[in-house]
């Protein structure tokens, strides 16, 4: 299955034009090999198309966009959709209203109409502007010198922000001097260059013992708080107390000349490293596997209640559903929805049969 992209009715001047006659290509294709197919039948091929004139395979979401263009708006096919019921799925046909060549055209002459549009609204938008202006060489002149000074503006502004980003970003400990670098009339690779120098100075800085420790007294205090939280966080899951606190402590000691590696948790990994260490290397208290399964049971029961309560009385159904779960080796989730609400159906169906509608009132009694 080829697309004749060589023949003039095929002509195409975008990848967006030549993708949707590549479609209508294997549809007309797909039609006369196939009384049936699925959506990724015609995805498979669509695909197969697509990389075969040189172009990226397609999803089967951005392929049903173009399946609906075709019909909606190129208006070149007419498209077949029944809903066959539960689990059966669906019917699909895609019908070429003409053959395909002439199929081709349509679609080549829609974009090439909307081209033209677009052409003349530029070109009619671009008379209204002269219209509204003067008509001299000074008005002309004037309003280009403006628009001139109005995108310069909005460049410098543009430029500000991205200074001001690049400022709060570098974490300078002297906030105070920005507004003072911003009345400075250089550009922004200038600026940024400054700030990096700025920044490279105070590291140099905080090196000192002398200038830094109130600075790190900061940030131990911090990295304690952090190091608190994540201790009782732990402990709230189960893990051992004695066993965390020893741990905890030996972080501590490794990273209170460090502090911003956990600190700024957003930009380094240490903390989710460290709580994941610990996961592995704590003990846990064991949780009670009896009393988990009897809480398992109690849910099924309520869920199974609730599905079933419009089929019989409330007083019957507890006891048939209590007697089936007790009767099952193993109780799992993933069938309450499926194999316990089948089988509890047929169960009611058979309690129903082999009582008289009197016996069955009365036993509701």
């Amino acid at each position: 299955m080829t697309t004749s992209t060589n023949k003039k009715s095929t002509t195409c001047h975008n990848k967006h034009q030549y993708k949707l006659i590549s479609l209508t290509s294997t549809l007309d294709f797909l039609n006369k090999k196939d009384k049936k197919y699925t959506q990724q039948n015609i995805l498979y091929y669509y695909n197969k198309n697509l990389k075969r004139n040189g172009l990226a395979p397609t999803t089967l979401r951005t392929m049903q966009n173009y399946l609906y263009k075709l019909e909606k708006v190129l208006k070149v096919t007419t498209n077949y959709y029944q809903h066959m019921g539960v689990n059966c799925g669906t019917e699909i046909y895609y019908k070429l209203k003409y053959p395909k060549k002439e199929c081709y055209q349509k679609i080549n002459k829609y974009f090439e109409e909307r081209k033209n549009s677009r052409f003349k609204s530029r070109v009619n938008n671009h008379f209204k502007d002269d219209i509204s202006k003067n008509g001299s060489v000074n008005s002309v002149e004037c309003l280009s010198n403006k628009n001139n000074i109005k995108e310069e503006r909005k460049i410098k502004e543009i430029e500000k922000y991205q200074v001001i980003k690049y400022f709060n970003k570098s974490n300078l400990l002297c906030k105070e001097i920005l507004p003072f670098l911003l009345t400075l009339n250089v550009d922004k690779d200038t600026m940024i260059k400054i700030i990096k120098n700025i920044k490279r100075v105070e590291n140099k800085l905080l090196k000192n013992t002398n200038l830094n420790k109130s600075f790190f007294k900061e940030k131990q205090e911090k990295l304690k708080r952090i190091l608190n939280n994540t201790q009782k966080e732990f402990k709230q899951n189960g893990y051992n107390p004695e066993q965390l606190k020893i741990n905890l402590q030996k972080v501590y000691e490794s990273y209170k000349f460090k502090p911003h590696f956990i600190i700024e948790n957003h930009k380094y990994s240490d903390l989710n490293n460290i709580k994941s260490k610990l996961e592995k290397s704590i003990e846990r208290k064991k949780e009670n596997p009896q009393q988990n399964y009897q809480n398992l049971k109690e849910n099924i029961f309520n869920i199974l209640i609730e599905q079933l309560k419009k089929e019989t009385n409330i007083e019957i159904l507890k006891p048939i559903i209590k007697k089936y779960l007790n009767n099952q080796k193993k109780i799992e989730y993933n069938k309450v929805f499926g194999i316990y609400h089948l089988e509890l159906l047929e169960i009611i169906k058979n309690e129903k049969n082999s009582l008289t509608t009197e016996e069955f009132n009365i036993k509701v009694v």
